[in-house]
C-alpha cells in the first residue's frame, strides 16, 4: 500500500524501499467542466549549492532528457484527459550525476497568466512515485484546495543525504511562472 504524504511530510526512500532504483513520477489531474488546463511537470537537478550544474539539467517538455541519462520526461500531455497519469518522468537513481544532490519536481500551468487559470480550476490533481521494477505505487501526494490561486507548485524534492535518498512533499505554491523557477536555479 502506498504512503500518502501531506505537505511537509518526508520519507527516507533508501531505508523504506532499499531495492528502489528506477522510479516513475506520475502527474495526474481532471479538468473541471468547461476548462482546458495544461499542466506541465518539470525537474530541476540541483547541486549542493542549490543551482543547476548546467541548463541541460532542467528537464521539461522542451528538454526531455538529462545529460547523464538519469532523468527522462515522457512528453507533454496538454489536456489531462483519460485515466491514469497524464505526464510522467522516469528516474534511474544510480545514474544520477555525482554533481546532483537534489531533484526538485515542479508542476506549472502552461500560460496560466494569459489564460487566467490556477490550480483551483482542477480536480483530483496528484503526484505519485512508482517503483518501475514492480509497478507498485510507493507514495502519493494529493493536491488539495490550499493551492487554489497558485499557478505553480513545488510538489516535492528528492534529497541525497549521507548517501540516502529522501522524498520531501514540499507543497509550496506560487505564481512566479515556470520562468521564475528557472531564474531561481540557474
Amino acid at each position: 500500500m502506498a504512503i500518502s504524504l501531506k505537505k511537509g511530510g518526508s520519507l527516507n526512500l533508501t531505508k523504506k524501499e532499499p531495492a528502489l532504483q528506477k522510479i516513475l513520477i506520475g502527474l495526474g489531474w481532471a479538468q473541471m467542466a468547461g476548462k482546458s488546463i495544461d499542466l506541465d511537470a518539470s525537474v530541476f537537478m540541483l547541486t549542493k549549492e542549490g543551482k543547476l550544474p548546467a541548463d541541460e539539467f532542467f528537464v521539461f517538455f522542451n528538454n526531455l532528457k538529462s545529460p547523464d541519462g538519469s532523468i527522462q520526461h515522457t512528453g507533454d500531455n496538454r489536456t489531462g484527459v483519460g485515466e491514469g497519469d497524464d505526464e510522467m518522468i522516469l528516474a534511474n537513481l544510480p545514474l544520477i550525476s555525482s554533481k546532483v544532490q537534489e531533484i526538485l519536481v515542479v508542476v506549472s500551468i502552461h500560460e496560466a497568466d494569459t489564460k487566467h487559470q490556477n490550480f483551483g480550476m482542477l480536480q483530483d490533481a496528484y503526484i505519485r512515485l512508482i517503483d518501475v521494477e514492480t509497478n507498485r505505487e510507493v507514495l502519493r501526494y494529493d493536491l488539495d484546495q490550499e493551492f487554489g490561486n497558485c499557478t505553480e507548485i513545488e510538489f516535492g524534492r528528492f534529497c541525497l543525504q549521507e548517501g540516502e535518498w529522501h522524498f520531501i512533499a514540499s507543497g509550496i505554491g506560487s505564481s512566479i511562472s515556470l520562468q521564475g523557477y528557472v531564474d531561481k536555479y540557474i
